[in-house]
């Protein structure tokens, strides 16, 4: 899968700037990758990422042409035109976090995983999402976070599946987490999705309710619509039509928006859907759309009974199943 990257020595041209001093005083490190049409600018805060640059610019390369294929194009500025040159500030820390902005990427890396979920890889991979969601077209308020980062957790799991980052085994171990942080949601069942985030403060105040409230709307919406539509459509489809619709510089989405955009991609009406379970406080009943802990049963022990599966399946970025390659 990344045979591309074995000969990454001999395509990557790399230009070093000026080590102005020791990492200990606080100079920055620079460094300029260019990859085919794409060019990363490096600022690194100390020595120990500065030994990681290929690590990193795998990772980077990887999700940037994955979305761009998902998309339908490079991401956009703030005034519409898409770039391919990036910045991209790392240092190490504690704990692992990270930002992106157009044409910026922010990681603080650590090697243990964030909630047990989130490598160093995946967190990039999240941020390298928001270069389009949330940037490239972006939500009109906070109220829309379920959407801008539970999606982005979706997608992002998917991709690391898709791209080899992690197994197909890992990615339906990963699913069940979500799921677990969202059904223990402290304001489940007393706060809706699109309110828990209505600002900063109760977006973090609320942040598996948000999060993972999203990612368990993701994964259900997707599975929903492959299945009803012999995977015809799929949330990719509701993917591109906002990176192409909604430019950022021009309109800013809601979530009566995105039941359109579910509309005319799928030809299904999710009106329903978001009345209980996005600006409602139903809790999202997943048991009813597939049974998780079934389709790791059967993926590891029944491979007869693992195309019942199908759908969660590609849902998840598992794309290939008994040798037979799937798709998407």
């Amino acid at each position: 899968m990344f045979r591309k990257f074995r000969i990454l020595a001999v395509v990557i041209l790399l230009i070093v700037s000026n080590s102005h001093a020791s990492d200990n005083a606080g100079h920055v490190v620079k460094q300029t990758i260019r990859l085919d049409d794409i060019s990363l600018h490096y600022e690194f805060a100390d020595a120990q990422s500065v030994a990681k640059q290929p690590a990193f610019t795998k990772t980077i390369q990887a999700g940037i042409q994955h979305y761009r294929k998902l998309f339908g194009g490079y991401p956009r500025d703030l005034q519409g035109k898409t770039y391919t040159e990036i910045t991209v500030r790392i240092r190490q820390g504690k704990h692992s976090s990270g930002e992106a902005d157009p044409q910026l990427l922010l990681l603080t890396w650590s090697d243990s995983k964030l909630f047990g979920l989130h490598s160093w890889q995946t967190l990039l991979l999240h941020e390298i999402f928001h270069l389009w969601s949330a940037e490239s077209f972006r939500y009109h308020d906070g109220r829309e976070h379920w959407f801008n980062e539970g999606f982005s957790e979706f997608y992002t799991f998917k991709a690391a599946t898709e791209l080899g980052f992690i197994s197909a085994h890992d990615a339906l171990t990963i699913a069940s987490m979500p799921l677990g942080f969202y059904s223990s949601s402290e304001r489940l069942g007393r706060l809706s999705m699109r309110e828990a985030a209505s600002n900063n403060k109760a977006k973090f105040d609320n942040y598996f309710l948000v999060y993972h409230g999203g990612w368990v709307a993701a994964m259900v919406l997707d599975h929903d619509i492959r299945s009803r539509t012999a995977n015809q459509h799929s949330l990719d489809d509701v993917m591109r039509m906002l990176y192409q619709h909604y430019p950022r510089h021009k309109t800013l989405y809601r979530s009566e928006d995105l039941v359109v955009v579910l509309k005319t991609t799928s030809g299904l009406d999710y009106k329903e859907f978001f009345k209980r379970y996005i600006d409602g406080i139903e809790r999202i009943p997943v048991a009813e759309h597939f049974d998780l802990g079934k389709a790791l049963w059967d993926f590891e022990f029944n491979p007869a009974k693992r195309h019942q599966h199908e759908y969660l399946y590609r849902a998840l970025g598992i794309t290939s199943v008994n040798n037979n390659f799937m798709g998407k």
